[in-house]
């Protein structure tokens, strides 16, 4: 198997010095909450130690579901940032029942609940996050804004999202709301600029349904350009406020450059497919190396960005993106797509669903050469999905792990699959 030139690569290993380095850490406790927050297992103990443990519970699992027999299993791969890393957060905001001084509770919910835990400075958000939450709270209490109850379907602010470009630490806010308040918000926005913030982009979205969705499909620009601006693999990209990205831009950029490095340089330019594509990076990294590119994406925002992304980085001519759910375009796929050489899964949680594994399973066959990389954020559901795939006579060559979220309990998983 080591001479397979699929998978003939580079493995990433701690050196000495990264080894040393991680081990002379003193271990503090960057998180004031964890007993309340109760969202990352790990924050306050050893970074190193939380790694090895969380790699060894994913291939234990794998190796549980008669996976790994096959497979050659890579070491872990840290995160190049291992606190405030998080370049996007969406926040809840509901009425502050702990504090009668304040009206507004600004956080995520605990586990199973609709309870906010109130945000203090989180050391897995960017600094100017943090600093901008903070502001935030403190103008919203002098607002004529009131805190959405889900009790009682009232109120003006649902949500707050806010993402910062890893590379210029440059701002987007979204403020999800129940009626039109463009005025308030707009002066809102000022004010926090005021304050030395760096909103580039701010929006409002509109949304009035009883639901437990964040946005809805009605944003309305407030000030600012209409989307941010990132940086990932000598790539530029443009995010609208609704469109998927990865939290962790540094780890994202080492899973990119290994799904370019196992898919090798295309001079024959074959055909590749990247479904769940989102806004297109791993499909530009695919097209910039020579494939004609196929990439798929339910959300109609993220397709737009995609086309946008694909246009400014002059890779146009080598990608078609096509909008809607993967598991409803098996019949849209255009002519000159059949059959792929190369297909790139990065879902969502859920995984991929077993009509669409067997749909690839076919569309597999017909290639002269296939190829198959599943890149997951759930080992629950990739260990799912790899029992279905072992069922049809494909098997897990490769396994590697990503840190995407440190301190956390999860972590990203890049497979390699062949016939």
């Amino acid at each position: 198997m080591k001479d397979d030139p699929d998978i003939q690569i580079k493995t990433s290993k701690w050196s000495k010095s990264q080894d040393q380095e991680v081990k002379n850490q003193l271990v503090i406790e960057p998180c004031k909450i964890k007993s309340i927050c109760n969202t990352c297992k790990y924050i306050n103990g050893s970074y190193e130690l939380s790694l090895e443990d969380k790699h060894k519970k994913g291939i234990d699992l794998l190796t549980a579901n008669g996976l790994t027999s096959h497979a050659q299993i890579l070491p872990p791969n840290p995160s190049p940032q291992k606190l405030n890393y998080r370049t996007h957060a969406k926040l809840a905001v509901r009425p502050n029942i702990e504090d009668e001084g304040r009206r507004f509770a600004i956080g995520l919910f605990k586990r199973g609940t609709h309870e906010i835990i109130d945000l203090v400075n989180c050391p897995l958000h960017r600094k100017t996050m943090n600093a901008l939450i903070e502001d935030l709270k403190e103008l919203l209490e002098a607002s004529g804004l009131s805190p959405y109850d889900d009790v009682t379907d009232s109120g003006d602010l649902r949500y707050f999202t806010i993402r910062a470009s890893h590379t210029t630490d440059a701002l987007m806010v979204t403020f999800v709301v129940t009626r039109k308040c463009k005025a308030e918000l707009v002066q809102l926005v000022q004010n926090l600029k005021q304050r030395k913030h760096k909103i580039t982009v701010a929006y409002m979205n509109l949304h009035t349904e009883r639901n437990n969705a964040i946005f809805s499909d009605e944003s309305t620009l407030l000030s600012g350009a209409k989307r941010l601006r990132e940086t990932i693999c000598e790539l530029s990209f443009e995010i609208s406020p609704t469109s998927f990205f990865q939290v962790n831009p540094w780890t994202a950029e080492s899973i990119y450059r290994r799904v370019a490095q196992l898919a090798g340089q295309a001079h024959s330019a074959p055909i590749a497919w990247d479904l769940y594509c989102g806004i297109g990076q791993i499909s530009m990294v695919l097209a910039r190396a020579g494939y004609r590119t196929l990439g798929i994406e339910q959300n109609p925002q993220a397709t737009r960005d995609a086309h946008n992304n694909a246009v400014n980085n002059e890779l146009q001519n080598h990608l078609h993106f096509l909008a809607g759910r993967v598991e409803d375009l098996q019949g849209s796929i255009p002519s000159w797509a059949w059959p792929p050489e190369l297909v790139v899964a990065n879902p969502s949680r859920k995984g991929i669903s077993e009509q669409m594994l067997h749909f690839i399973v076919r569309a597999l066959k017909k290639a002269e050469a296939p190829r198959f990389i599943y890149v997951s954020c759930e080992v629950e559901t990739l260990a799912r999905d790899l029992v279905i795939l072992k069922e049809a006579g494909y098997h897990l060559r490769q396994i590697e792990s990503f840190d995407m979220f440190p301190f956390t309990d999860k972590m990203e998983w890049l497979t390699v699959i062949t016939k």
